[in-house]
């Protein structure tokens, strides 16, 4: 029993990929660029294509990776939050239409 507990903590933990759903970068947005470019570990040209086009969903990596990022964007004046797909609803990573 410890042990299917212990795989199921490990998987939605280190393994399973989580979304952050970026609804609002703030009014400043050159240091949001850097926050994004730096916390997603992404191109500055991917950055920028975030701040100019909210909401916008991308993957984060893992559990702490992406509660690390959501608290850094809300540091810095932006709106932001994981979501949660399972493993065979994977969404498509880009701007949102809604």
């Amino acid at each position: 029993m410890g042990l299917i507990i212990l795989v199921a903590l490990w998987y939605f933990f280190w393994k399973k990929k989580y979304y952050i759903r970026i609804e609002s970068v703030g009014n400043d947005t050159p240091t949001m660029e850097q926050v994004l470019k730096i916390e997603l570990e992404t191109t500055l040209r991917l950055a920028m294509q975030i701040t100019q086009q909210t909401p916008f969903l991308i993957e984060s990596g893992n559990f702490f990776n992406a509660n690390g990022v959501v608290k850094s964007i809300r540091k810095h004046g932006g709106i932001a939050k994981v979501k949660f797909y399972w493993a065979w609803s994977k969404p498509e990573e880009g701007p949102i239409n809604a």
